[in-house]
């Protein structure tokens, strides 16, 4: 039979074996889940880019300005219950001379734990105002899993409309916080075909010719391993029109990422979680349950020591 000290100490082993695994399977498991009712503004810049514009049917070189604006759906997501989440962004492109070069809206839902798309919910694509397209997703869509691993992922390319592999490249520091990088080529492709005026394409005549229009990027995200978030991301996309086989004019040249304010606001938001998750998964709980072992050892000890060792 125990006899005081034991039972106290096994009590508190017990106790100790209890905590390491609410907060292992538990609390974890709360903290480790995309927000319901996400707000968060993210602004990407491109400096010296290559523009065809269209009022002067001619390529100009600008600064760029990318704004995305994210908000969670909360009364979508709760139709879904606790497993996905359906995000609505906003996205706008702002030149340096004050034109807005582009716009879109788009919805989306996403696995809440792994950050896999999720078709359901009224997702669609909006590039046109007022011309909501729906749209099947598949692969990654914002953010990667919990707990990413080193291996190639699918990430959804809103141009192409279809998922693409990323792989893995390499473990990268980000402002000091530890990042795994990816990178993802998407090889030069025609999207659609339009009709130009032959002059655009240093053809002759007054009339326009059916020419392919191209699309190719080379997009770079580092993301943090235990969250799965995008900390920086970069894009060399390079688009074009293209006649007879030949690239004629350029419509896109630009290597935009996030700018400084973002990447700094994430690895400070994100580096934190990122320490709480460690801390609730694998810190915390370890050394519970190595103070259980310690606890149990003692016990054990005392157990075997002689009667008259522990009378009082």
């Amino acid at each position: 039979m125990l006899d005081k000290v034991n039972r106290i100490l096994l009590g508190v082993a017990l106790f100790a074996l209890t905590a390491a695994a609410l907060l292992r399977l538990y609390a974890y498991d709360q903290l480790a889940v995309a927000p319901i009712d996400q707000s968060s503004v993210t602004t990407l810049t491109g400096p010296g880019a290559t523009i065809f514009d269209t009022g002067q049917l001619a390529e100009i070189q600008v600064d760029l300005t990318t704004t995305a604006k994210t908000v969670g759906l909360v009364r979508e997501t709760e139709k879904e219950g606790n497993d996905v989440r359906v995000w609505e962004t906003t996205t706008s492109t702002r030149s340096d001379d004050g034109v807005v070069r582009s716009r879109s809206v788009e919805r989306i839902a996403f696995d809440a734990y792994t950050g896999e798309a999720v078709n359901c919910c009224g997702a669609f694509d909006e590039t046109v105002t007022g011309d909501r397209v729906e749209v099947e997703r598949k692969g990654q869509l914002v953010k990667f899993p919990f707990q990413t691993k080193k291996k190639t992922y699918t990430w959804w390319d809103s141009s192409l409309s279809q998922g693409v592999p990323i792989k893995f490249v390499k473990e990268e520091d980000v402002k000091g916080l530890g990042t795994y990088k990816f990178e993802q080529t998407i090889e030069p492709t025609v999207l659609s075909k339009a009709q130009v005026p032959a002059s655009v394409l240093g053809e002759e005549g007054s009339g326009n010719l059916e020419a392919e229009m191209t699309y190719s990027n080379v997009r770079t995200l580092w993301v943090e391993p235990r969250t799965g978030v995008v900390i920086k991301r970069a894009e060399q996309q390079f688009n074009t029109i293209r006649y007879n086989g030949e690239d004629r004019v350029t419509t896109t040249k630009v290597t935009t990422g996030f700018d400084d304010k973002t990447v700094q606001e994430n690895v400070d938001t994100y580096g934190s979680l990122s320490t709480m998750l460690f801390l609730l998964r694998t810190l915390v709980p370890a050394l519970l349950v190595v103070l259980a072992i310690l606890l149990g050892a003692i016990i054990v000890l005392r157990s075997r020591r002689r009667p008259s060792d522990t009378a009082s």
